[in-house]
This record gives C-alpha cells, structure tokens and sequence, in this order.
C-alpha cells in the first residue's frame, strides 16, 4: 500500500495530527506533507501541492482546511486529481466506486474523529468501478 498523503491549513491542523494518530495505531502508512503548525497559512498552496504530489506518486489522499472546500477546490484544479469533500463515509464510497476519486478533504471545524477515520476507511478499501459508464465519466473528467 502506498503511503496516504495528508496536509493541512492552519484550521485544518488538529484533525490532521489526530488522523495521524489514528494512522499509527492501525499501522497504516502515511506521508505527512505539511508537518508544521503555521497561522495564517493558505490553504490553495498546500492543496494544489498536495495534489501534485499525489498525482505524481499515485494512491490517495487526506487534505484538511476549515471547511473542506477550500482544499478540494484547490486539489481538483490538477489534472488526475479527483477530491471529494467528505460529509459521510457511504457518500465517501459512491464517490470511489462512481468517480474513482483519490483525494478525499475534510472539514477541520465539523468533522469528529469517528467520521473521519470512517470516511478514510472507505476511501482505501473501496474499489473504482469498472463498468463502462463509469470509466468514460471519469475520462472526461481529465
């Protein structure tokens, strides 16, 4: 399995240490790409480079900001990179099988830790579909 990439802003910081956390104690491989706690940091920045390097390297993707939108809109401006904010872990699912999405942001301020390791769950153990309709949808998304 391919480290899990994780980031986050300023707001998004503490869920992704706990996620970290979490990581850890399942032994799940992860890649921290924004290790350090800085106020007033932008979250485009960190998202789209985030996004580059998981486009580079494959496999997924955990970006944390405020409000999740930020950082999904940011990371899906990269071509290859298909992020999903995450409400639930079943919207999560239909978002890998329907969209094969890779990315998946999380709010800082409304998501608990059960939520979020539920929809991280989903993200990694949930297949693409490979029904025909499936693939050309995700093709033209680029």
């Amino acid at each position: 399995m391919k480290p899990i990439l994780l980031g986050a802003d300023h707001a998004g910081f503490k869920l992704k240490e706990r996620i970290k956390e979490e990581l850890e104690r399942r032994k799940i491989p992860f890649q921290d790409l924004s290790p350090t706690f800085k106020e007033g940091d932008d979250y485009p920045r960190i998202g789209m480079r985030i996004a580059r390097k998981l486009k580079q390297l494959g496999g997924h993707a955990v970006l944390v900001c405020g409000s999740g939108v930020g950082m999904a809109i940011a990371a899906n401006r990269i071509k290859g990179v298909r992020a999903v904010l995450g409400h639930n872990a079943k919207e999560v699912e239909r978002a890998r099988i329907d969209d094969d999405v890779n990315l998946l942001a999380l709010s800082g301020w409304k998501t608990s830790m059960p939520m979020a390791m539920g929809m991280i769950t989903k993200l990694l153990k949930t297949k693409a579909s490979s029904a025909a309709r499936h693939r050309r949808r995700v093709k033209q998304l680029g």
